[in-house]
């Protein structure tokens, strides 16, 4: 059901060039499609170059599968190479923030502003791909 799935917003203040981020966040993409957590429906990514920002979009299952992904890819060279690219400066929970995410955050050295109770009200999904031909 699409009131249980979870988006996560992530805002990022850049340490190194845009360049270095598109590398750095490439690297972990391709690697959370192949080897990390199925509950990772959408990972995607983009830089303001001139802000020296970049953003995440993430989108999962479901709560348990933001924990999943955490426990999978936190110790991966390529989610160490994104922080050394790139500091999180705040994460914006659309959907549940369960205690058991907060659990997980609370025992983390995640540093970053954390910000929910963005609970879902409506709408839909396209499951499949969209076009407008």
């Amino acid at each position: 059901m699409i009131d249980n799935r979870l988006t996560v917003l992530n805002l990022y203040e850049l340490k190194k060039t845009p360049e270095d981020f598109e590398i750095a966040v490439g690297a972990l993409a391709r690697r959370v499609e192949a080897e990390g957590h199925p509950g990772v429906l959408s990972y995607r990514f983009f830089v303001n170059a001139s802000e020296r920002t970049a953003r995440g979009v993430i989108d999962y299952n479901d709560p348990d599968a933001w924990i999943g992904h955490h426990d999978i890819a936190m110790s991966w060279p390529e989610m160490t190479a994104l922080h050394a690219a790139a500091t999180l400066a705040e994460v914006i929970f659309l959907g549940p923030l369960t205690s058991e995410i907060q659990a997980w955050i609370d025992s983390s050295a995640l540093t970053a502003r954390v910000r929910n109770g963005n609970i879902f009200a409506g709408g839909f999904q396209r499951l499949s791909g969209w076009s407008n031909e």
